[in-house]
């Protein structure tokens, strides 16, 4: 039975994971576990889940393969690339993109780098000091130019995150990294528990962490707007299902709780 003791504040402190940067004790720690990839659109886009631990809760952390126009394939927030799930992706194409959101989500990029060699690295320049081990060729707020299929939106404001979301305009796709996440009955009972405390079960919320952590909100806000002028059809983010009921608005309802005017 879960215990009833207060749970301690999510706090995001990142460090080596076990598998992918060296072993870590506290912090974000990316698993192992074998993953296969799910169809999320027919034919374009794929997602796997693996559990990670997180400040002592266990969360799913998703990662999206994407296939662009040109047949190429973009892997958003990568994931410890295993012998089978690497088979999957390569019978789907070639990875040409590795992309990380956020200066968070870049502990197994090296190891996916590794495995598709091939693969361009696109991340915040935030992420250099973190991760010795990264090879960055083009920042993420750059990358509109690379593919023109695809719309950035960073996420102004919040510098502890530095996340930029991506937008793909044929399948009318928002992909997100921590902008905002959902607990539900299929997590592990940490994170439901925890979730409870803090608001974030079965709702669409601001991760705990992040709350307190928005320099400006203003200009946060003004990145939020441009996300009404986009038809978006499903937003996919890396802790909690694919959102494809109302996604912008709820998403915009999660900044609005914690006091971003919109």
């Amino acid at each position: 039975m879960p215990s009833t003791r207060r749970a301690r504040p999510l706090k995001r402190e990142v460090v080596g994971s076990d598998r992918c940067n060296g072993a870590g004790r506290r912090g974000i720690v990316p698993t192992m576990r074998e993953q296969t990839l799910s169809e999320v659109v027919p034919g374009r886009i794929w997602a796997s889940e693996r559990p990670v631990w997180f400040s002592g809760v266990r969360l799913r952390a998703r990662t999206s393969v994407l296939r662009l126009d040109d047949g190429s394939l973009l892997v958003h927030s990568p994931t410890p690339p295993s012998d089978g799930w690497r088979e999957e992706v390569a019978a789907l194409g070639e990875v040409a993109w590795l992309v990380i959101p956020n200066c968070f989500h870049h502990l197994c990029t090296p190891a996916a780098a590794a495995a598709f060699p091939a693969a361009k690295v696109v991340a915040p320049t935030s992420v250099t000091p973190k991760n010795p081990a990264l090879r960055l060729n083009l920042e993420v707020r750059d990358l509109a130019t690379a593919i023109p299929e695809l719309a950035v939106i960073p996420l102004d404001g919040v510098p502890f995150l530095d996340e930029t979301l991506l937008y793909h305009r044929p399948t009318q796709t928002l992909f997100g990294a921590d902008v905002v996440l959902r607990a539900d009955e299929s997590d592990h009972w940490t994170w439901r528990f925890a979730a409870r405390l803090t608001g974030c079960y079965k709702r669409l919320s601001v991760p705990p962490d992040v709350r307190k952590k928005v320099a400006d909100k203003a200009a946060a806000a003004r990145s939020l707007r441009a996300l009404e002028a986009l038809e978006v059809q499903r937003l996919v983010v890396a802790h909690g299902a694919v959102i494809d009921e109302a996604p912008v608005p709820r998403l915009l309802e999660a900044w609005r709780l914690i006091g971003v005017s919109l």
